[in-house]
C-alpha cells in the first residue's frame, strides 16, 4: 500500500501509430521503472450502429494479436487474443465475472443468473457496445473498455518491474481483427465497417530510485521463470456430405493429427478449442451464435487422446464422453463457471439447436421462448446459441515435447451443414483445432542485457 501511496505516480502513453489494422506504443521514457500491471485503455470499437461487443471477449475482441518487445526481440506475445480471453472469462467466480469484469471488459456472457421463470441468463445491464461515429464526433459517453496486459502476456506476471536500463526499447504492437463475427454479436451491413477506437497505455511508474536499485539487483540475482501461451492450429477436415442428414448412416471420423509447433519445447498444459473453419457458419441471419468463432463447439459422439513422444496420455479411448471431457478441462485449468448444458451437445434428446419442445428448466433462454405457449404453437423452440459452445479439451502433459498427434474421433449426423440454421453447420462441418499451450521460458538478466531460452 506504501509503494502504491508514496513511490508509484500513473503515466499515460499514447500510441505512437495507429491504424485500422495495427497499434504501436513505444514506452519513451527512461532510467524509469515501471510496475507489471500496464493497461491497454479506451478499448474498443466504432460501428455503423451500436452493437453489443461479443460475449465472453468484450473489447478485447478488436484484438487479433498482441506483442511485447524490446526494440525487434519478443519478450511475449498472445495469437488468438478473443478466443484465449473468452476461455479465460469462464475461469472467474460467477459474482466476479458479473459485477466486476463485464463493467470493465464489456462482453455479456460473464456470469450467469437465474430468473423467476427457471430460465438461466446473463446479466446485460453493464453490456458495453460498439459506438457510432457520430457518438465520438459529439463527445457523448463511449462504450470502450480496459485490457489488464498481465492476462495476454504471462511474462508480466513473473517479473517485479520493467526497467528501462535493462528493457531499453519497449514497445507493445497490437495487430487488430478483422473478422466481425468475433468482434461484435451482430454482423448487419449498416454495423459495418468496424473501426477501433484509439486506445491509451497505462503504466505505473516507480518513483523511488532506491526501490528500483534493489529490485534490478533481485532480477539480476536469479532468472525468471513463466509460462508461455503459445498457439499452434491444425485443420480437421469435414466428414462425408452425406453424414449430413438423418436420412442416411452416420459416417464416423477417426483421425491422427500432428502438431509441430511444440516439438523441443517443454509443454506443462494444452487446451484445444474447436471452431468451425468457415465464419459464415458462426452467423445466421446476420446474428453471431452464441460465443461465435471465439467459443468451443460439442461434436457428436467425441473421443480424444494425447500422444506425447509416442505415448497415449490418458489410459483406454482417452476423453469419450462429454462428461471427461469437461472433467478433464476442470481438472487441468480449475473451476470453471459455464452455463448448463454449455458442455454437452443438446438438451434432453433433442439434438442440438434445432426442435426442443422437452427442454426443462434450467436452460438459455430459447428462441421462441418455450415459456411463451402462444409462439410455441406458430414456431418450435430452439435450442439457446450458447449450448454447446463451451466444449473443450485439455490435458496435462508435463514433459518435453519429442512428438506431438491429437487423436480425435467424432460421428458426423444430425445438422445439415448448409441449412440457415443457428447453430455451427452440424458435427460434419470442417474444424479448426486450435492448440494453446503452456510452453516453460526462462530470461537471465546481466550486466550485458537479458536472455530468453526455453527451459
Amino acid at each position: 500500500m506504501s509503494l502504491y501511496s508514496t513511490s508509484v505516480v500513473t503515466a499515460i502513453v499514447d500510441p505512437s501509430f495507429s491504424s485500422s489494422r495495427r497499434c504501436e506504443f513505444r514506452i519513451p521514457f527512461k532510467n524509469q521503472a515501471y510496475l507489471p500491471n500496464l493497461r491497454i485503455g479506451n478499448l474498443g470499437l466504432i460501428s455503423g450502429q451500436e452493437v453489443p461487443y461479443a460475449l465472453g471477449s468484450g473489447v478485447a475482441a478488436s484484438i487479433a494479436r498482441i506483442t511485447l518487445l524490446d526494440g525487434e526481440e519478443e519478450l511475449d506475445s498472445l495469437r488468438e487474443v478473443g478466443s484465449w480471453l473468452t476461455f479465460k472469462s469462464f475461469m472467474r467466480p460467477n459474482s466476479e465475472a458479473a459485477s466486476i469484469s463485464l463493467p470493465i471488459e464489456g462482453g455479456a456472457g460473464r456470469g450467469y443468473t437465474s430468473s423467476t421463470t427457471m430460465e438461466i441468463d446473463v446479466p446485460l445491464p453493464r453490456q458495453k457496445f460498439a459506438n457510432t461515429e457520430a457518438a465520438h464526433t459529439q463527445n457523448e459517453h463511449i462504450h470502450t473498455g480496459t485490457l489488464d496486459l498481465r492476462v495476454v502476456f504471462p511474462f508480466l506476471g513473473a517479473i517485479t518491474h520493467l526497467s528501462t536500463a535493462t528493457f531499453k526499447n519497449l514497445r507493445i504492437v497490437i495487430e487488430y481483427q478483422t473478422d466481425a463475427a468475433r468482434m461484435v454479436t451482430q454482423t448487419a451491413a449498416a454495423m459495418l465497417p468496424l473501426k477501433p477506437t484509439v486506445p491509451i497505455l497505462m503504466a505505473d511508474e516507480i518513483t523511488d530510485q532506491a526501490l528500483i536499485s534493489t529490485l534490478d539487483k533481485q532480477m539480476m540475482s536469479q532468472p525468471v521463470y513463466w509460462d508461455a501461451i503459445e498457439v499452434d492450429r491444425i485443420g480437421l477436415p469435414s466428414t462425408s456430405t452425406a453424414a449430413a442428414t438423418a436420412t442416411t448412416a452416420p459416417v464416423t471420423q477417426n483421425v491422427s493429427l500432428r502438431s509441430n509447433g511444440f516439438v523441443g519445447k517443454y509443454m506443462k498444459r494444452l487446451l484445444i478449442q474447436k471452431s468451425p473453419q468457415s465464419s459464415s457458419l458462426n452467423v445466421s441471419n446476420d446474428i453471431v451464435q452464441g460465443f461465435g468463432g471465439n467459443g468451443s463447439v460439442s461434436m457428436n459422439q467425441e473421443r480424444a487422446n494425447l500422444r506425447v513422444n509416442g505415448r497415449s496420455l490418458l489410459g483406454g479411448q482417452g476423453y469419450n464422453t462429454a462428461a471427461q471431457m469437461a472433467m478433464g478441462v476442470a481438472d487441468t485449468f480449475g473451476e470453471l463457471n459455464v452455463a448448463p448444458y454449455g458442455a454437452i451437445q443438446s438438451v434432453g434428446l433433442d439434438n442440438a439447436r434445432i426442435l426442443c419442445l422437452n427442454a426443462p428448466a434450467g436452460v438459455a433462454p430459447t428462441f421462441p421462448s418455450i415459456l411463451d405457449q402462444t409462439n410455441v404453437t406458430a414456431q418450435t423452440p430452439r435450442h439457446a446459441a450458447t449450448t454447446g459452445q463451451q466444449s473443450y479439451m485439455a490435458f496435462r502433459v508435463d514433459s518435453k515435447v519429442d512428438a506431438l498427434q491429437i487423436e480425435y474421433q467424432r460421428v458426423g449426423r444430425f445438422q445439415d451443414t448448409t441449412a440457415d440454421i443457428p447453430g455451427q453447420g452440424g458435427t460434419s462441418a470442417a474444424l479448426d483445432l486450435t492448440c494453446y499451450a503452456e510452453i516453460s521460458k526462462s530470461m537471465a538478466v546481466g550486466a550485458d542485457g537479458w536472455r530468453i531460452q526455453y527451459e
